[in-house]
């Protein structure tokens, strides 16, 4: 079963989740940092490859944790996700605005940088 999306593409096979996270880098002081409203997830980098780098360890030690405790799904419910059986929707750009963080990046004069990064993730059976 699959659920295809232009914008924060969801795909959910037997064995996989696949889908879109906006993250925002941007430049605070020496070093960039990556943000993602989303999953409330943030790491820093010496340089912008750096915290993209940076920021997918620390997606992926996120997820790993999540679920080998069994708490991925209440994870994702937890941070606004819409999760069923079928398919897992990231909660709106409207209700991650909602977040002080976000709010404030978008409103400041700080540059940033927002890329879609794709995350793939293997389901525990």
């Amino acid at each position: 079963m699959k659920d295809k999306r232009r914008n924060n593409t969801i795909e959910i096979d037997k064995d996989k989740f696949r889908f879109d996270v906006d993250v925002y880098i941007f430049k605070e002081e020496e070093h960039f940092a990556a943000y993602c409203p989303s999953l409330d997830l943030v790491t820093t980098g010496t340089d912008f490859q750096d915290a993209v780098k940076n920021f997918y360890e620390c997606l992926q030690l996120h997820v790993e944790c999540c679920m080998e405790m069994g708490t991925f799904e209440e994870d994702l419910r937890e941070h606004g996700w819409k999760v069923s059986t079928k398919r897992v929707v990231p909660p709106s750009f409207r209700t991650q605005l909602k977040r002080p963080q976000l709010a404030e990046l978008l409103q400041s004069s700080t540059n940033y940088e927002r890329i879609s990064a794709p995350v793939r993730i293997s389901v525990l059976s």
